[in-house]
């Protein structure tokens, strides 16, 4: 009897000693459920929301990958875009975010930083083109004046069209 308690002990010990480390860095949770690397890896796209929106693209900082990105904005298949871009939105501009998130989505994870801010600030960030792209509702392009925006030269502007309500 004294020696089978002293062998619980001592294994109770060992597990406790090596086991739960073990575990912990091993992450005993994948070995139990089995997952691959491929659906561990997968992310699901969220749907586009309804509505049409502006995509503001600065030609200036993406002198060469400009028609790329043009056509990853406007859901074309495009390869692999070795750039990263930062996404400016209009504080309060719900459906321009869920577009946003789509589009982060479908890239490499943090090719595509998204940032809210002001409508105003943003616009101003436009007029003087301090700015990567800009994602806005057309509704809210209406509320913060973006059509002094869609003439400047430097600015490519996309129209992308969401699914229907």
């Amino acid at each position: 009897m004294r020696l089978m308690k002293h062998f619980a002990f001592a294994a109770a010990a060992l597990f406790v000693c090596l086991g739960i480390p073990c575990l912990y860095f091993l992450q005993a949770g994948t070995l139990f459920r089995g997952a691959d690397a491929v659906s561990g890896a997968s992310l699901d796209v969220p749907d586009k929301p309804s509505g049409t929106f502006l995509i503001l693209l600065n030609r200036e900082r993406h002198p060469l990958t400009a028609e790329e990105w043009e056509a990853f904005f406007s859901e074309q298949e495009v390869g692999v875009i070795m750039e990263d871009v930062h996404c400016l939105i209009t504080r309060g501009d719900v459906s321009g975010k869920e577009l946003a998130d789509r589009y982060r989505a479908r890239l490499a994870e943090n090719q595509m930083t998204v940032a809210e801010e002001d409508g105003t600030l943003v616009v101003s960030r436009a007029e003087n083109g301090q700015f990567d792209v800009i994602l806005i509702s057309t509704d809210a392009a209406e509320i913060y004046d973006y059509s002094r925006i869609r003439d400047n030269g430097e600015t490519m502007l996309i129209e992308v069209g969401g699914k229907e309500a």
